[in-house]
This record gives structure tokens, sequence and C-alpha cells, in this order.
């Protein structure tokens, strides 16, 4: 990797992946800015604490059960004829929204609603976006471009309120509502001009119920995808405390303008922690600066819970804003960098389902919180939730991958030729036999046990090794996937990681010629 492709800028200077770049953060803004609106307006509509948290987890909620059909449909389907039905939905909502609020005919329920569709919509294009955009330049900058697009992301988390709540301040919330429209245009013109390369069509796609149980099976024997999960939804859930009921503390110190203040305090915070990441990463582990970040971000919701002054509440969002960004940032891209290209966008819907809907539940709980106590001591009961998570995060370190992990292999697939065998004929077992001396035994199951890992996590719905009871050198791995087509498609999955830990596992071979593979077909009985 060149020096310059380690800049974290470099990507931009890609046009196609510039204007995703600035599509999507012009979506994401619409988002957030959406999502501030509809809080302000809910405080305006009722005073219940409650129904206020319950637009956080309007725009949230939909991530559980739109995040991962998002992900399957960005790589089954034609990536820019899913966005533009996705971005024509959005902006038909935003329509509808702008109307029935300059009319005043909104309510508070009409209001959950119409954000509720808001969120289906970022729920289902967001995988697209992310994996759009790391596509869209050379495998070099690759890493600079994720880190990019989720900067895009977090950052347009904390800027996009911090916008929505001065227009409130100097104008009205249709104003707001009305930028989002603007906003969600922009990002429509930039899908209409897309152009997506074509894909191998020489398997058929995978089904959405197929993709779906891939997905599960992979987050499954995948280390990184469950760990950061984990470690997202502890650290997430407890942060939300501050999102959600930042509104109720604005409008108990000083309405609308001192929201706009305090959100743009946060956003500023997210900014600037956006630029002193590299430099704080070059100087420490990246661990150890999580650590830090969420420690800074306990430590100044808890300031903010406590304190009368707005000028102090602005001093500990700036600084909840940095340790935000770098929570949310690093655990983005930690996934990111370590899926290989064929899961990628399933990975993101993943991971946004768990954001998401840590968010949402969060939003509930933190708000049922205010009201059961008051909203300033849910926030203090938050900031410890946030100190706690980090025992997760100390017992599940994140990591970033490297290349091998991520590069699909140059090997040449085996050539078949199988008469008369279909596409969805299945199931397949398929054996391979090698010849191991007693010698090599421990290091070799050692060795093959991360190859079953492999299989499973790219389609084998069964795995396991055999010893021959006659032949004590003599093993037999056998695994299962459920179709032709799912297997030949495992075989594209393999990773240059892949080749190299199945040349260490066939290394262990002391037979004559190779290890033996054989294929079988499951056969219908005839009653």
């Amino acid at each position: 990797m060149t020096d310059s492709s380690n800049s974290l800028w470099a990507p931009l200077r890609f046009a196609s992946f510039r204007a995703l770049w600035l599509g999507a953060l012009a979506m994401n803004l619409a988002i957030w800015m959406q999502n501030v609106g509809a809080a302000w307006l809910m405080v305006s509509l009722t005073s219940s604490p409650m129904l206020v948290a319950l637009v956080q987890t309007a725009i949230s909620l939909p991530a559980f059960f739109f995040g991962l059909p998002g992900g399957v449909f960005a790589d089954i389907f034609n990536r820019r004829r899913y966005l533009l039905v996705t971005q024509i939905g959005m902006f038909c909502t935003a329509a509808t929204l702008i109307t029935c609020s300059a009319l005043g005919l909104v309510t508070p329920w009409l209001l959950l609603g119409l954000t509720f569709c808001f969120g289906i919509g970022f729920a289902l294009q967001g995988p697209a976006w992310y994996t759009t955009q790391a596509e869209s330049v050379p495998r070099p900058f690759m890493a600079s471009a994720l880190a990019l697009s989720s900067l895009s992301y977090s950052s347009a988390r904390a800027v996009g309120p911090a916008l929505a709540g001065s227009v409130v301040a100097m104008s009205n919330v249709v104003s707001v509502f009305a930028i989002c429209g603007l906003l969600l245009l922009g990002s429509l013109l930039v899908v209409i001009r897309m152009k997506v390369p074509a894909r191998d069509t020489s398997l058929p796609p995978e089904t959405l119920w197929a993709g779906l149980r891939g997905t599960m099976r992979y987050v499954r024997h995948s280390a990184v995808m469950r760990e950061q999960c984990l470690r997202t939804f502890a650290f997430v859930g407890a942060a939300s405390g501050l999102w959600a009921l930042l509104p109720v503390v604005a409008s108990e110190s000083g309405g609308a303008g001192n929201y706009g203040v305090l959100l743009g305090s946060l956003g500023v915070g997210t900014m600037v922690g956006a630029f002193l990441m590299p430099m704080v990463r070059a100087r420490m582990s990246l661990n150890l600066m999580l650590a830090l970040a969420a420690l800074l971000y306990a430590l100044n919701c808890l300031l903010v819970a406590l304190a009368s002054s707005t000028a102090v509440q602005c001093v500990a969002l700036f600084f909840a804003g940095i340790g935000w960004l770098a929570v949310g940032t690093s655990n983005l891209v930690a996934i990111q960098s370590s899926v290989a290209p064929w899961i990628r966008a399933r990975a993101v819907a993943i991971y946004m389902l768990v954001f998401q809907g840590s968010l949402a539940i969060g939003g509930a709980l933190w708000g049922a919180a205010a009201s059961h106590f008051d909203s300033r001591t849910a926030l203090m009961l938050a900031a410890m939730a946030v100190a706690l998570s980090m025992l997760v995060m100390w017992r599940y370190p994140a990591w970033l991958g490297n290349d091998d992990e991520v590069t699909p292999s140059s090997a040449e697939l085996p050539a078949f030729n199988f008469a008369g065998l279909e596409p969805g004929e299945g199931p397949v077992a398929v054996q391979i036999a090698y010849q191991v001396s007693a010698q090599s035994r421990e290091e070799f199951l050692r060795q093959i046990s991360r190859i079953g890992a492999q299989r499973r996590r790219d389609g084998a719905s069964f795995w396991r090794i055999y010893r021959e009871l006659d032949h004590p050198d003599h093993y037999l791995e056998r695994f299962i996937v459920d179709s032709w087509s799912d297997y030949l498609r495992q075989q594209t999955r393999t990773t240059l990681a892949d080749q190299q830990a199945e040349a260490k596992v066939r290394a262990f071979h002391c037979g004559d010629g190779p290890p033996k593979v054989s294929h079988f077909i499951g056969e219908h009985l005839v009653h």
C-alpha cells in the first residue's frame, strides 16, 4: 500500500467515490435531522418523556426487521435500482411529513408512524450505500474508504442533530423537515447518476431466505462479527441515554435555542474527534484508545447530568462527542476490514441492526427510567452503564483485518464435469482424505479446526473430521452444503487467508499424491 493510499482523505480523489460519499452524507444528515425535528415536535405535542424517547426507537427499531434483508437485497439485486427504490420511498415520506407539519395535521402517533417509515428506508438502503462506496475505489484505498464512510455516518449522527437544533432555534420544525427533503433529493440524484459494475452471473443469485440463513451462519462462525456486535451492543445501548434524553434536558433548561447549542457542542466534538483519531491511533494501541474514548464519554455524560450551567454542559458534550466518534467509527471499520467482499453488505447490515437496535432498546429503557425517576437521574445511570460496558470491550478486544482476510483467492476453481447435475440439486457432501503421521496429529487437528470454521462460515451446514479406526493415521474431513450451486458459491468465497490455511493443512498429508477429494449428491429414496 502506498503512502498516498494510507491517507484518510485519499479516496476523495476518485470522482465515483466522492459522489457516493457526498450522497451518503446528505442522506445520513437528512435522517438524523429528521429524527431531531421529530423529537422536538413531539416535545411540543406531548409532555410525556416516554413518547419523546420513542422517537429514537421509531427511527432505530426498523433495523431489527429490515436491516438484514437490506443487506441481502444489496448482494442480490442491481444496487443502483435497489437504491433508487429506497431513496424514492424516503423522499415521498419526507414530502408527506412536510405537508402534514405545515398544515398542522401531525399527531404524536402519526409522527411516530412517519418516523418509523424513515427508519425502514434507512435500514434498507444503508448496507448498499456502504458497500458501494467501499467497492468504488481500488483495493489499496479500500481501508481509507471504509474509514471515510463510517466517518460520514458517525459525523452525520452528531452534526445532523446539531444543525437541526440550530434550525429549530432560528426558524421552526417545518424548516428542518424541508431541509431533510432537499438533502434526500440530492442523494437521489447521486443514485440516478451512479454506475455499478456488472456482476458475475455464472451462478444463480441467492434467494432471500438462503441469504438470511447464510448471514446468520457467517456471524455464528466468525469471531470478529460476534465480538464486534457484542461490543457495539454494550456501548451503544448504554450511550444511547444521552441521545434519547437530551431533548428533555434541553426543554427543562432553555428550550429550542438551548437544544441547538447543546447539540452543536456534541457535533463539534464529533468532528474534532474525526481529525484527532488518526493522530491518537498513531501513538497508542486501538483498544487503549477505545477504552479511553468510552471513559471520556461516560465521565462527560455524568457531567451533563450533574451540571446546571449550559456552558458546562456544552463543554461536556464536546468531549462526549469525541468519545462517541472514536468508538462508533472504530467498531464499524473493524468489521468492514475483516470480512470478504461477498458478505460485506450483509456484515454492514448486521452491524446496523445491532447499532440501531441498541439505540432503540436503549432509548426506550432510558425513557422509561426518566419517567420513573427524572431525566438527570436516568443520565447518571446511563453514564454508569457506559463505564460498565468497558468490561465487555476489555474482554473482547477489537482488531483490524489484513488484506489476506478480505482478498479473494487467485486460485482457479476446480473444473467439475458431473453430467446432468442441476444447480438446485442437493444436498452435496464433500469428503477429503488425509494421511497424517502420529507426530503431527495434534497440530493437524488444531489447524483443521480452523478450516472447519471457514467451511461453515462460507456455506457448509455440517462439518466434521473423522479418524479411521482400522488405520489411525487416516483422517476424513466431511462437510455438507444444501445444493450444488451453494457448493460452487462456497468455492468462490475463498480468500487468500483461507487458501493459506488450507495449504498448511494439506502440508501435513504424507500419503502418495494429494489428499483425495470425493463428492456425493443426496439421493431420493424409492418407496
